[in-house]
């Protein structure tokens, strides 16, 4: 083939989007404050909220996932360029918190109050509402994730599902009225990894190149 044929064959094939990581951000953090707002205006936010926001146990139960979110993100983004780590070791950070939290809801509760909230309705509801508000921020991620080139599809679309997951968690936080850390860290971190582990099941492809 002369070379003037190859470059015209070349010039007809797709443009590729440039990497914009900001863009991409911006678009799946979107994409989470949109969802939640949405669910809030349907279902409201909890009676007591801006009375209670400011106790440790409380705000930990909105914070908490609110960074998981963002260094999922983080790493996500990361992924997308050839060779580049993830760094996610600060996930680290809130799981640790999250642990403290939950040993020392179940050191000072009595055992009849440890799990008292939970039951099917509550599960249900928990674990099913995070599910849903995180279907359209982990479709966001993946199809803006395309446009970088993971070497590691798997552990990205994980972590794109993982920051949809927990930026859903501190959506739904503020409705819910379950504030005893046994319940929201274990179930909150159930629909969590759930989120994660379907997103990467279903975008894992998506982002092989």
């Amino acid at each position: 083939m002369r070379t003037d044929a190859l470059i015209e064959l070349l010039s007809r094939d797709a443009v590729w989007p440039l990497f914009r990581p900001r863009r991409i951000a911006a678009a799946v953090l979107a994409a989470v404050v949109l969802c939640s707002a949405l669910f809030l205006a349907l279902a409201g936010v909890r009676a007591d909220l801006w009375h209670k926001v400011l106790e440790p146990a409380i705000a930990a139960k909105t914070l908490l996932p609110a960074l998981v979110c963002a260094v999922a993100l983080r790493g996500a983004l990361r992924l997308a360029r050839p060779g580049a780590k993830a760094g996610a070791g600060w996930l680290w950070g809130p799981a640790v918190v999250a642990a403290l939290l939950w040993l020392r809801a179940f050191a000072s509760l009595p055992a009849g109050q440890r799990f008292s909230e939970v039951g099917v309705l509550s599960l249900s509801e928990c674990i099913g509402l995070i599910l849903c508000l995180s279907v359209v921020p982990a479709v966001v991620a993946l199809l803006t994730l395309r446009e970088g080139a993971s070497v590691r599809p798997w552990q990205s679309a994980f972590l794109a599902g993982l920051a949809a997951g927990s930026g859903a968690a501190a959506g739904y936080s503020f409705f819910c009225v379950q504030d005893n850390p046994l319940f929201y860290v274990t179930w909150y971190g159930l629909a969590i990894l759930l989120a994660a582990a379907g997103t990467a099941l279903a975008g894992v492809r998506l982002l092989r190149w």
